[in-house]
């Protein structure tokens, strides 16, 4: 090797090794889109983007007269308030324009893609080009990358629930209470600032109750979750529902329709599970594609016995999606929205479900089964994503935004450290990757 050459390669390490590769990685798709949307003043047309301008923006607005103290009982948006109220404060030190307002949303989705990062690096033990790779998917990916940039909620409270998991996790492996409260306070700023957060309680319920420690030390944490509650149970007492007086049901995935905020959805919405396994079982597969190849191909020489028990948990995910695609067919309705339902709709529809969801759901039961059988963190697998399947039923618009990086989380935490590693095997990765890309550029372009 050449003096040029080594140089090059020394110079490539020490890059690779850098502190800062993280942060400039995870920083070029916020930087490059700011620069399309010339500063964030021009608005881009996503999915749900009158949220913004009719619910989210005023709601700042009035925040913003109303300082120190504003009125958190009557607003006009149906989320809960600690967004908009600190764009509120925030706008005090740098302004109040829209652009401005959405750009603190451009940092704090940084900041999620950092936390994202945390997570798969330091707490589930990826290494790090792989828990990189990982996070600028996540970054990516049209229910986080759209959202960056308007005045939205969802991206903080994805924050505060990436930072809870992460805490919590970090409680497990110490046995120590100081990271379950941390958890606990992110888990109540996210309930305060999505409703929806709240399957997240029973996360941290079942982190307190499974993790092996005396029984008054679990009651104890168990005392913690519930004082995480409180601050957004005294809002629902004070508003008399889930949903500030002046603010449109029609918004809340959690209300009854009509006029009446404080009314509660009654009936359980299996659609919005059915999707969430759906778009599991879409990334899974084609994230897991090269994995599978090679697994099959590996499996050419194993006995039959060893095939059988490899097979079988894949094969009764399988059959348990299918069977409950009989007995709750994937109707979207009429407030349905997102890429696969708009997908769906332009395939036949046997036996009341799409074909699409045909292949998807029981796809996801397999896949679920297989990482279930090969993961290295079961119990984050179970305790996260089966609470959220289970809290996803009170969701009565089966929209993907509300699904889909939750579901691709999941799909993160099914990760081991000897995967995912080599350009084959990311290839899977990058289709994905390449995929959001078009998305987000059909938009700008």
């Amino acid at each position: 090797m050449s003096s040029a050459e080594r140089s090059t390669s020394e110079d490539s390490s020490r890059w690779l090794d850098s502190r800062w590769l993280v942060p400039v990685v995870l920083a070029v798709p916020f930087v490059v889109m700011v620069a399309a949307l010339r500063g964030l003043t021009v608005t881009l047309p996503i999915f749900h983007s009158t949220d913004e301008g009719n619910y989210i923006y005023p709601t700042i607005r009035q925040f913003a007269r109303q300082l120190p103290f504003p009125d958190l009982g009557h607003y006009v948006a149906a989320q809960t308030p600690l967004f908009p109220l600190l764009e509120a404060y925030l706008g005090k030190l740098i302004g109040y324009a829209l652009w401005e307002m959405r750009f603190v949303e451009v940092v704090i989705s940084y900041l999620l893609a950092l936390a994202v990062y945390v997570l798969l690096e330091r707490r589930l033990g990826l290494r790090r080009l792989q828990a990189l790779a990982l996070s600028v998917l996540f970054v990516l990916s049209p229910y986080v990358f759209g959202t960056s940039f308007r005045a939205i909620t969802d991206n903080l409270a994805t924050l505060f629930i990436v930072l809870a998991i992460e805490r919590f996790e970090r409680f497990r492996e110490s046995k120590r209470a100081g990271p379950f409260l941390v958890g606990c306070c992110a888990l109540a700023a996210a309930t305060l600032t999505r409703q929806s957060a709240a399957f997240m309680l029973a996360v941290a319920g079942l982190y307190a109750l499974w993790v092996g420690l005396p029984l008054l030390r679990r009651a104890e944490l168990l005392v913690g979750v519930a004082i995480s509650a409180i601050p957004v149970g005294l809002l629902f007492l004070d508003w008399h529902g889930l949903v500030p007086p002046g603010g449109d049901p029609s918004s809340c995935a959690l209300c009854a329709p009509g006029r009446d905020a404080g009314a509660t959805q009654g009936a359980l919405v299996v659609q919005t599970p059915e999707l969430a396994l759906a778009t599991f079982g879409l990334y899974g597969v084609v994230l897991f594609a090269p994995t599978l190849l090679e697994a099959a191909w590996a499996s050419r020489g194993t006995s039959r016995s060893q095939t059988v028990a490899a097979l079988r948990a894949p094969a009764v995910g399988l059959v348990l999606g299918a069977v409950l695609l009989l007995a709750f067919p994937a109707r979207p309705g009429v407030h349905a929205a997102g890429l696969l339902w708009n997908a769906a709709k332009r395939l036949p529809v046997p036996l009341g479900s799409s074909l699409l969801f045909w292949v998807l759901v029981p796809l996801a039961g397999a896949i679920l089964g297989w990482r279930w059988r090969v993961g290295p963190r079961r119990w984050l697998l179970f305790a996260f994503f089966a609470t959220f399947l289970v809290g996803a039923l009170a969701i009565r618009y089966p929209w993907q935004k509300y699904v889909d990086p939750f579901a691709l989380l999941a799909l993160f935490f099914t990760v081991r450290r000897d995967e995912l590693v080599s350009l084959r095997e990311l290839a899977g990765a990058a289709v994905l990757g390449l995929a959001f890309i078009a998305y987000a550029a059909s938009f700008v372009t």
